[in-house]
């Protein structure tokens, strides 16, 4: 049955004066006199929203012979079924009752059987509030994959709820137990493999999960109300751009009839933020037997929504995240039958078109200020488990590398990550996935084509309300059909969804996508970012997605892959590089670069410490580029991808475990909010200021040095005004002559009181990296490959004086790291300063820096901070392990 049906609408209420709205109310006073209006008597409903967590058990259909009508009965045996708490997949079920274990763990998902064969049972018992006068009972399914017939006492709901992204409700008043257990019964026919139903789909990101992630992923719950529910509030604001000392907002919310009679309700609406004033309308509303309806309050009726001087919601590095709250309620008869209350963002998106190199691209402005939007393409676990200890680490690790988006490529649905980004100031690049049946639109069944409906309907009433989404994807590589996008827009449209949309994000597909995905996606030296317009990745455009591999740390890499296996690299490494038979089933380019830039690996070991030089080296220079140019001929970009469904050494700015690597504090180094940044194809060097304040007064400088003695090449220094929000070509480096064939560039910016505002080392060498003439999609040839061996004659150093404090507060504590070289000579590289649980124990998770993988010359020093919670030490005390790529490793307790 269709989760929304499409009601009728009924005028809109500015068109009546204060006058007429009495007379209504006087006319629905009459009518409900003579018993045409059913008037429930003023006694309140009980009014709330339960989630159905526990419960619940799981067993194969293969396993079980009773009907739906029996296991949905109160008191069912369900001993030999698994005990589940939802949201679960089965896969995820199965596995939290050790059915199939450490199924992460070297090439322990092969020996998972393909579970999408049989349908699966889900049953839970609840006990329901107990009933009062003219109280309804709901029954909401976020998300089912990938159909379902659903019972409740021994009743049929739903003989199909299909879509895994569409949204279910059903009321069950007439159905429902009050005050008693009820049983409710589930069916699940999981989606088919090869992302060939409407589901979630991996495509070739890693293998797929043997359920094609099959049950009750999203949340379910029981809402009791009055005769009236309410649904999906959202408030859609307006600024009168390029000013924003006003705003006008109008505000929506679906009115529910539960009942088969007509039922008379006030439906009222109150905004407040704390220090500025509220604003309450409401208005009445005379709904149908079981009719849904859009109640809308707009300005031209209701003035008190156009708001002056109002808090506006910004972008991370913009401003504050402010939000507001609505408050919504439908009374009957002076009693509340349901309310509603969502926080939302005074703020207001917009597109640009701008071409460059002969294609039109889009650009984005937040609040008539553009914003260059960067970030990673986010992953769910590889089974759908989250909780929000995780989804806080992941908003707070894109705001720690300076990103301020995440993209979701089709892995939609996760309400608390849209929460969190809200309140960080983090934007959202939501819409649906590529290389599947949601591109494959041109051969849907009828039924395919309600699903798609009803799944973008779920979404964007998901997303609609929340301040965080700036734009909206309608497809990914491929454009959907005429027809299909002429729906879709029309559901935005009657949506009211108040940001851009694309068509796709793939020129290549479409030429006015705006926005390009031409790869690479693999590994490729950092001369290619900058290498415009010769290489179709480079830094020009707007990027919907390009990476690398990236092999996590040793440390994680000892979590998955088995001591027998961890060297040399072979068939368990592969498995967890992409989808097994794709091109992205090994790591072979990457670990060439490896070899052939820093020197033959003899061990995991030396593996792990060079591969962590070439990931922050990469990821640096990938965001350098998209930075240094932006709004002049790059307006945003997305690295593919920010994190791994399971743990991976293929795509990630971060691994699995949340562990901060090489890709990450390279990420970082390049976003902080005043940066110096080198161009390796121009020898160009740039100031980029990602805040809205200018900067005057700097100096920027540059010098080179041979290795190993750290001789100077070459130096100079320039004045700096960094404008805002804009990069700067500030000077450019000569082509030197005499350098040792590997050598260092340190680039510094400075405050006009000499402290170091942006600190910037590069290794490179006098035989630079050089890009071959064949190509592909997802790769370019490399030529040549640099030459950075001399990073291993760099003299060791065993003079790092290291000292560490602790403060703990709240179950938080910050551990304040200093360290200094004291060396007279010899340069302490790529310093790995960590928190351990214990001695000797793995990196305290997650955690924040304010820098690492730092490099000090002799004599100096440099203090950073650690901030992680107590409870993940699980324990143990606190130690700062240090390592170096010069130094020897050392523990230190924490005091």
């Amino acid at each position: 049955m269709p989760s929304r049906p499409t009601i009728p609408r009924t005028p809109p209420p500015h068109r009546l004066t204060r006058r007429l709205i009495t007379m209504l109310f006087a006319t629905i006073t009459l009518v409900a006199s003579i018993g045409l209006v059913h008037v429930p008597r003023a006694s309140a409903a009980t009014v709330g929203s339960t989630e159905l967590t526990s419960g619940w058990a799981l067993r194969s259909a293969n396993q079980v012979a009773d009907p739906g009508p029996t296991i949905s009965q109160v008191g069912y045996n369900t001993a030999g079924w698994n005990p589940i708490s939802l949201p679960s997949t089965v896969l995820a079920g199965l596995v939290a009752n050790n059915v199939y274990q450490n199924i992460y763990v070297g090439t322990n998902l092969q020996s998972v059987p393909d579970l999408t064969s049989q349908n699966w049972w889900f049953r839970g018992q609840f006990t329901a509030s107990a009933t009062t006068a003219d109280q309804a009972y709901w029954l909401r399914f976020q998300g089912i994959s990938y159909r379902a017939q659903i019972w409740l006492n021994g009743t049929q709901l739903d003989a199909n709820a299909v879509g895994t992204m569409a949204a279910h409700e059903y009321n069950v008043t007439n159905l429902i137990r009050p005050g008693a257990l009820n049983a409710l019964a589930i069916l699940v026919t999981p989606p088919a493999h090869d992302c060939k139903d409407l589901s979630f789909c991996t495509v070739d990101w890693n293998p797929e999960a043997p359920d094609m992630n099959a049950g009750l992923w999203g949340k379910t719950l029981l809402d009791t109300t009055g005769p009236i529910a309410l649904r999906d509030p959202y408030v859609k604001t307006v600024l009168p751009l390029p000013a924003t000392n006003a705003a006008d907002l109008t505000v929506y919310v679906d009115a529910v009839n539960a009942t088969n009679a007509p039922v008379t309700a006030t439906v009222n609406a109150t905004i407040t933020k704390a220090g500025y004033p509220s604003v309450s309308v409401s208005q009445p509303v005379t709904l149908a037997a079981n009719e849904r309806r859009e109640v809308t309050f707009d300005p031209a009726g209701y003035p008190q929504l156009h708001l002056t001087s109002p808090a506006l919601w910004w972008p991370y590095q913009y401003g504050s995240p402010e939000l507001y709250q609505l408050a919504t309620s439908a009374t009957l008869a002076g009693a509340t039958s349901d309310t509603k209350s969502i926080n939302f963002g005074v703020r207001q998106f917009t597109d640009y078109r701008t071409t460059v190199n002969g294609t039109s691209f889009v650009g984005y402005q937040v609040n008539g200020k553009n914003i260059f939007f960067r970030g990673g393409g986010y992953m769910w676990d590889l089974l759908q488990r989250w909780d929000t200890k995780t989804n806080a680490a992941h908003v707070q690790y894109v705001k720690d590398m300076g990103l301020n988006t995440i993209r979701l490529e089709g892995t939609l649905g996760n309400d608390e990550l849209y929460d969190l980004a809200d309140k960080a100031g983090v934007m959202i690049m939501p819409g649906f996935v590529c290389c599947s049946a949601w591109e494959n639109d041109n051969t849907w069944t009828a039924e395919q084509e309600q699903v798609a409906n009803a799944s973008l309907e779920s979404q964007m009433r998901a997303l609609r309300a929340h301040a965080s989404p700036f734009m909206w994807a309608y497809g990914s590589d491929q454009p959907p059909t005429a027809a299909h996008l002429t729906a879709y827009k029309n559901t935005a449209t009657r949506l009211h969804w108040q940001n851009p949309t694309v068509d796709n994000v793939a020129t290549w597909s479409n030429a006015n996508a705006g926005m390009k995905m031409d790869g690479p996606y693999k590994w490729e030296p950092p001369l290619l970012w900058w290498d415009s317009p010769a290489q179709s990745g480079s830094a020009f455009g707007t990027t919907g997605e390009e990476g690398t591999e990236a092999p996590p740390p040793l440390e994680s890499l000892q979590k998955f892959i088995p001591a027998a296996n961890l060297w040399p690299i072979g068939a368990t490494w592969n498995y967890h590089a992409g989808k097994p038979r794709s091109v992205f089933d090994n790591i072979q380019v990457y670990t060439d670069g490896v070899d052939k830039r820093y020197g033959t690996t003899t061990s995991a070991e030396d593996y792990s410490r060079k591969s962590e030089l070439q990931n922050y080296e990469n990821t640096r220079s990938f965001f350098e580029a998209w930075n240094s140019h932006e709004y002049t001929q790059s307006f945003g970009v997305i690295f593919w991808m920010l994190n791994n469904a399971w743990p991976s050494v293929h795509w990630n700015l971060y691994d699995y475990y949340l562990k901060p690597g090489g890709g990450y504090f390279g990420s970082k180094k390049a976003n902080e909010p005043l940066h110096i940044a080198y161009d390796y194809k121009t020898r160009n060097v740039y100031t980029v200021n990602s805040t809205l304040t200018a900067r005057s007064g700097l100096t920027a400088t540059a010098t080179v040095y041979k290795i190993p003695d750290l001789s100077q090449a070459y130096t100079t220094s320039v004045p700096v005004t960094a404008t805002a929000n804009a990069a700067t070509q500030v000077l450019t480096l000569p082509a030197l002559t005499g350098l040792s064939a590997t050598y260092f560039i340190r680039l510094q910016l400075k405050d006009p009181a000499g402290a170091v505002l942006s600190n910037n080392l590069y290794w490179y060498s006098s035989q630079p990296d050089a890009l071959g003439n064949k190509k592909n999609w997802y790769m370019t040839a490399v030529k040549t490959y640099a030459n950075l061996t001399g990073l291993n004659s760099l003299p060791a150093n065993p003079n790092l004086a290291t000292s560490v404090t602790r403060s703990v507060a709240s179950g938080q504590e910050t551990a304040t790291i200093k360290l200094t070289n004291n060396s007279p000579t010899n340069i302490a590289f790529f310093l790995r300063p960590e928190i351990t649980a214990g001695n000797g124990g793995n990196e305290v998770l997650p955690v924040n820096y304010t820098d690492n993988y730092v490099s000090l010359w002799p004599g100096e020093s440099t203090t950073i901070t650690a901030t992680y919670q107590s409870s993940d030490l699980g324990g143990q005390a606190p130690y700062l392990r240090t390592r170096g790529y010069n130094i020897p490793t050392t523990s230190t307790p924490v005091p």
